[in-house]
């Protein structure tokens, strides 16, 4: 082979090699995905009657906060929490540990294996709704002679702390009888349901001195958690009028209150997450019903004050172009090693003939682009494109054009997702203009993939509201 035709043999073996090369790059960074792990405090010596604590470790790599919604059960000797929904944001740090405040008394000894935890989230990078898992849990709980066992109230608890509900229902059981105890804290309000079962022997229904005794301490005990529970529940109830108090004089909160409002949301119950006696976590979601966009304002009550108030979009789950990622990446690799060997093929054939003269290689020097007019005139395509029925493309067209506006304004000048363009925003553009960009790629999105009907009074607003972003 001469030597023209090993170095074209070279340069389509090297580009190949840079393909996969860009592809095994690509995918390790696709790859990237949250690590949960589910550890136990002082596991090594666990006795009937400790307060055991619960946590979940975790590994970040993406550098930054991220909401989760966990789903845990973690029950063990007659007790423990079941967690069927608990939102959290993970900080931005690599790696933390978040611990369950609810304390676990185990009352009976044994061997005990604790579910894997279950964690969803909205990958940052692909904006794509993941799940993990950690690992399962072997816990040893050893037997404590010196606990007495038959006044203990042995419960689980229920937990569901999610989107804007916070119920907790915890069952307790002691001595042959039960009783449920229900708090919504959404609602402030509470239930009980009491069960005895009565022993009958030689068809005689009268109980023995010793059941009415056990009855009656735990009748006492009953009431007085009652009275303790309607206490506590009057004080939080207290305690979050003060915060309502407080957002409506706070101008942080105000202001996205009221730029939310304009952006056409409405305002849903609120829910507060007692963190510990001077921490508690608000949450105000917004929910905009024409488009079914939502947000939520998020707070911190520290000590009486009003502290880090955010605003957070909700994320739009995106499974199926998530699915199509792969094969679009791999399409330019078949294509360009295609062209390769078809280019190669024909040169072989024409050496044959004749020897190759040596060309002038002239490179076109690139462009500046008005991505200004560009991307006006990819919005003027989709109106064209929904005066002829073609609803769903319009829609596709006007994202398109928002996205290739900033992607330019922002130097990036490539394709963005809508997750890489809302992250890309933060920090860049004001809270109006990012408001609108997120309203426009969320209903853009719903039409795209059949989750909203779109119609003409809808688009001519989006239509218009991208022409105000692209300046």
């Amino acid at each position: 082979m001469s030597n023209g035709k090993k170095a074209i043999v070279m340069l389509l073996i090297s580009a190949f090699l840079f393909a996969v090369t860009s592809v095994s790059t690509s995918a390790t960074a696709a790859a990237k995905t949250l690590v949960v792990r589910k550890i136990v405090e002082n596991g090594d010596d666990i006795k009937v009657g400790d307060d055991v604590i619960i946590g979940l470790q975790f590994k970040n790599p993406f550098k930054q906060a991220i909401p989760l919604q966990i789903v845990d059960r973690n029950v063990f000797g007659n007790n423990g929490l079941d967690i069927k929904c608990l939102e959290y944001t993970l900080p931005a740090k690599e790696e933390s540990v978040f611990a369950y405040s609810d304390l676990i008394v185990p009352f009976k000894p044994g061997k005990y294996t604790l579910d894997a935890a279950k964690v969803t989230y909205t990958n940052p990078e692909t904006g794509k709704r993941e799940m993990v898992e950690s690992n399962t849990l072997d816990i040893q709980v050893n037997a404590n002679n010196s606990q007495p066992l038959g006044q203990q109230a042995q419960g689980i608890t229920t937990i569901y702390q999610c989107n804007g509900t916070n119920i907790r229902s915890t069952s307790y059981s002691s001595s042959g009888s039960s009783f449920n105890i229900q708090i919504g804290s959404s609602t402030h309000s509470y239930g009980y349901s009491y069960g005895n079962e009565q022993q009958q022997s030689g068809g005689q229904q009268q109980e023995s001195v010793e059941k009415r005794v056990t009855n009656n301490q735990i009748s006492q005990n009953t009431g007085q958690l009652k009275r303790e529970l309607e206490k506590e529940m009057q004080q939080q109830k207290e305690q979050e009028e003060r915060i309502r108090e407080e957002l409506a004089k706070n101008s942080e909160f105000l202001k996205y209150d009221k730029q939310l409002r304009n952006a056409g949301f409405n305002q849903t119950p609120a829910s507060f997450n007692m963190i510990s006696q001077n921490y508690t976590q608000v949450t105000i979601p917004y929910r905009n019903e024409s488009t079914g966009a939502e947000r939520r304002i998020k707070v911190d009550y520290i000590n009486g004050t009003i502290q880090n108030v955010t605003l957070e979009s909700i994320p739009e789950q995106k499974e199926e172009r998530g699915s199509l990622w792969w094969l679009l990446l791999l399409i330019p690799l078949v294509g360009a090693i295609a062209t390769g060997w078809f280019i190669l093929d024909k040169y072989l054939k024409k050496a044959g003939r004749e020897e190759i003269q040596p060309q002038s290689i002239a490179v076109e020097s690139a462009q500046s682009v008005d991505y200004v007019s560009e991307a006006r005139r990819i919005i003027e395509e989709a109106e064209g494109l929904f005066m002829d029925g073609r609803e769903k493309d319009a829609y596709e067209k006007i994202s398109k054009a928002i996205r290739f506006y900033f992607s330019y304004k922002l130097g990036i000048e490539r394709e963005l997702l809508n997750s890489e363009l809302m992250n890309a925003l933060k920090g860049k553009a004001d809270a109006d203009t990012y408001s609108k960009v997120n309203e426009c790629l969320d209903l853009c999105g719903m039409v795209e993939f059949a989750k909203y009907r779109a119609n003409r009074e809808d688009f001519n607003k989006i239509a218009e509201m991208a022409k105000w972003l692209i300046v």
